[in-house]
């Protein structure tokens, strides 16, 4: 196109309502106090649908939210494979978007036998979380790679103070 240099530079000079609209703002405000969430276990859903997985993830686990942007977590379930798995980990959502946060938890874990031969191992996952007056959601996203099936991994939990 002959003319794409000056409508680039017309799109740059263009007023701001032309413009595109902001990136979602970092929501740094601490919480008037900590929030203790119960995590009640939850589901999977899985990719590979032949592969017979366990996808009634029963569990128990606690969240601690320090800020909008920071929770840690830390509890067990009956994971994809019908093993045990305990975990550790720190969701941290730096995009708060209406009611719900994006961000990653990233932490250890174990249970797997196709990871670390069912030892501990490092996980990261894009994670979203809705959190209301009382209940919320986790949603995770565990990609497909080498010897994992990848999910959806659904948590409910409850706030306990």
């Amino acid at each position: 196109m002959k003319n794409a240099p000056l409508v680039l530079l017309a799109a740059l000079a263009a007023p701001s309502s032309f413009a595109a609209s902001p990136a979602p703002a970092l929501n740094l405000e601490p919480p008037s106090s900590a929030q203790v969430w119960l995590n009640v276990g939850g589901f999977s859903r899985h990719f590979d649908r032949q592969a017979g997985h366990n996808e009634n993830n029963v569990g128990l686990g606690i969240e601690y939210r320090t800020s909008p942007v920071i929770a840690y977590m830390a509890g067990s379930y009956r994971n994809s494979v019908r093993k045990n798995t305990h975990f550790a980990a720190v969701n941290w959502q730096p995009w708060n978007l209406g009611g719900f946060k994006l961000g990653a938890a990233v932490g250890v874990m174990n249970g797997y036998p196709a990871m670390n031969r069912g030892g501990n191992f490092f996980a990261a996952l894009p994670m979203a979380t809705y959190e209301g007056r009382r209940f919320g959601i986790n949603v995770g996203l565990i990609p497909s790679m080498k010897d994992v099936d990848g999910a959806v991994v659904v948590q409910f939990k409850l706030r306990v103070n």
